[in-house]
């Protein structure tokens, strides 16, 4: 009878076991389930999150530097600002007393190409040397590739006059 006893308990421990086990396995399956979940709802959520600071920084930074913008935009000539470029090179021969013409543009047509502009000054020599240092200072980055002087001889109703002719490339010509 002892036996019959102790196969009926080990019989029973072996079932308690086993639905110990299965109930383990499913609570585990079910936690391994629910941590999956949680983790695409946290990942949606810091996705969002996330999104939302880079737009605001982004915000923020371009709240900071609308000056820093604006200054750099005063730097640059984009191909719709040509022509006022050109216009400024003719407002300077009006300032320094010189006659200035603009007889050729070239725009570049692809990126690392120069943008040239030639043109030619008539007056005094303090006029076209007056014209010479304000085309330098303008607020673009210019290159003056070419100069050339020539000097009128004075007749007895006018004094010496002066003839240049002038090839600057713009540096700070932004293609698009």
């Amino acid at each position: 009878m002892n036996n019959g006893k102790i196969k009926k308990t080990i019989i029973l421990f072996i079932i308690v076991d086993a639905i110990l086990f299965f109930l383990y396995l499913g609570l585990f399956f079910a936690t391994h389930w629910r941590n999956t979940q949680t983790q695409e709802i946290y990942a949606s959520f810091y996705q969002q999150t996330s999104d939302a600071e880079t737009l605001k920084r982004l915000e923020s930074s371009l709240s900071d530097t609308e000056k820093q913008r604006a200054l750099l935009n005063e730097h640059l000539i984009t191909p719709s600002q040509t022509l006022t470029f050109i216009e400024q090179i003719e407002s300077l021969g009006k300032q320094s007393l010189a006659d200035v013409q603009v007889t050729s543009v070239a725009s570049p047509k692809k990126k690392g190409e120069p943008f040239l502009l030639e043109f030619t000054a008539s007056g005094g020599f303090e006029n076209i040397y007056r014209l010479f240092s304000l085309v330098e200072e303008m607020p673009y980055r210019v290159t003056i590739r070419k100069v050339n002087l020539l000097a009128n001889p004075p007749s007895n109703e006018l004094p010496s006059s002066w003839r240049a002719s002038f090839t600057i490339v713009l540096d700070s010509y932004l293609m698009p």
